[in-house]
C-alpha cells in the first residue's frame, strides 16, 4: 500500500513539475494572442483653442477657423475576414479602423481617417515585408486611405485611394507582457513609427500601468492648395506647407497590454515662405469615462488568466509537484521497521522430574 501510494505521489508530482514548465513556455504564446474576432468603439474628448472647419450648405465649401470647439473623436476597430491571413491558428490579424472627429456644437465632421494594418497578435507590431520569401501578410492587407484634393463634380465628396503600405510599429495595444523600456509605435499623422518612451508608473482607476510619452517632432506632412485667405494671401488659391507636431501619451496595463487611457495633444499649422503660420488645430483629445471603464473591464476578464499562465499557475504547480515527489521518494525508500525478537521459549518440566 505504502509503495503504490508512493507511485502515485511521484507521478502526480511530474507531472505537476511539467506543467509548471510548460505552461509559461509553450501554452502562454499558444494562447496570448488578440483575438482575431475584433469590433470595438472608444471615444476621445475635448477641446481646441482654434481648428479648421470645411462646411459645405449648397453653395460650395466654406472654409473658417473655429476657437475653443469642443470635440468628440470615435474610432471604431473592425476584423476584416475576407483577408486572406484571419484564418484559425494564424499569428496574425487584419483590423480597420475608421476615426472621425466632429465638432460638439452642429456635428460638423472635422477630419476622417481610415486605415487597415495586418499585424501580429502577439507583439501588435504592424507587418513590415522583408523581402519575397516573407510573405506573412499580402500587400493589400495593410492600407492608409486618402482623399483625392479634389471631387470629380461640385457638391460631392472627393473620391478615396488606398494607399497599399506598411505600417511599422505598435498598433491598437501594447505587447502581451510590455515592458518598462522604450516601444515604436505606429503615428497616424506622420505615417511612421515613432519612439514611445516608458517614463515611469501611474494608477489610472484602480489599475497600475506602464506611463509611455511619444513625442512626434515638427514635422511636414503634405503640400496642398488652400484659400489665400486662410493664410493672409490675396490670392484665391495658394500653395501652403501643413506641418504637425504632438504629444501622445498612453497609460498602459502590462499584463494584457490593453491601453487604460490614452491622450493625444496635437498642434497643425499651414506655412509659406512669407507671412506668420496659420494655426489650423491645436488642441487634447483623452479617452472618456465610458471608454476607460471598457478597457479597465477588458483587463479583468483578461489578466487573471494571463497571470495564471506565466506566474500564479506555474508557481503552485511547482511548490505542488516538487513536495509530492519529496513525499513519493520518501515513501518509496523507507524501510519498514525491524519486527521485535520473539521471546524465548520455555520449556516445561514435568513435576518430580531431575533437574
Amino acid at each position: 500500500m505504502r509503495r503504490a501510494l508512493g507511485l502515485i505521489l511521484l507521478a502526480l508530482g511530474v507531472f505537476a513539475v511539467a506543467g509548471a514548465v510548460l505552461l509559461p513556455t509553450y501554452v502562454y504564446p499558444k494562447l496570448a494572442k488578440v483575438p482575431l474576432d475584433q469590433d470595438s468603439t472608444s471615444v476621445l474628448e475635448g477641446t481646441a483653442s482654434r481648428v479648421l472647419a470645411v462646411t459645405d450648405k449648397g453653395a460650395g465649401p466654406v472654409t473658417e477657423i473655429r476657437e475653443n470647439a469642443k470635440l468628440t473623436a470615435t474610432a471604431r476597430v473592425q476584423a476584416n475576414f475576407s483577408r486572406p491571413e484571419m484564418h484559425e491558428g494564424t499569428d496574425y490579424a487584419v483590423w480597420l479602423l475608421a476615426v472621425q472627429v466632429k465638432d460638439d456644437a452642429d456635428g460638423t465632421v472635422l477630419s476622417a481617417s481610415k486605415r487597415q494594418v495586418c499585424f501580429d497578435r502577439r507583439t501588435s507590431e504592424g507587418y513590415d515585408p522583408r523581402g519575397a520569401n516573407d510573405p506573412k501578410c499580402t500587400k493589400e492587407s495593410s492600407y492608409v486611405t486618402e482623399l483625392q484634393a479634389k471631387a470629380d463634380k461640385d457638391g460631392q465628396k472627393p473620391p478615396e485611394k488606398n494607399d497599399y503600405k506598411p505600417q511599422p510599429g505598435l498598433n491598437f495595444k501594447f505587447p502581451f507582457g510590455t515592458e518598462q523600456k522604450d516601444y515604436p509605435v505606429y503615428d497616424d499623422n506622420t505615417g511612421k513609427a515613432v519612439t514611445a518612451r516608458y517614463t515611469g508608473t501611474e494608477t489610472v482607476n484602480g489599475i497600475e500601468t506602464y506611463k509611455f510619452v511619444q513625442n512626434i517632432p515638427d514635422t511636414k506632412l503634405e503640400t496642398k492648395s488652400v484659400p489665400g485667405s486662410l493664410v493672409g494671401a490675396t490670392e484665391s488659391s495658394v500653395d501652403a506647407d501643413l506641418y504637425y507636431r504632438g504629444v501622445n501619451t498612453m497609460w498602459v496595463e502590462p499584463v494584457t497590454g490593453v491601453e487604460v487611457k490614452q491622450q493625444q495633444q496635437q498642434h497643425q499649422e499651414l506655412r509659406r515662405a512669407t507671412g506668420s503660420p496659420t494655426v489650423v488645430f491645436d488642441g487634447t483629445l483623452s479617452y472618456n469615462a465610458k471608454t476607460i471603464a471598457q478597457m479597465v473591464d477588458q483587463i479583468d476578464e483578461n489578466k487573471g488568466k494571463l497571470e495564471f499562465l506565466t506566474s500564479t499557475g506555474p508557481l503552485w504547480l511547482g511548490i505542488g509537484g516538487g513536495v509530492a515527489i519529496v513525499a513519493g521518494i520518501y515513501l518509496l525508500v523507507r524501510r519498514r521497521p525491524a519486527a521485535p525478537p520473539a521471546p524465548p521459549r520455555r520449556q516445561r518440566v514435568p513435576v518430580g522430574a531431575d533437574r
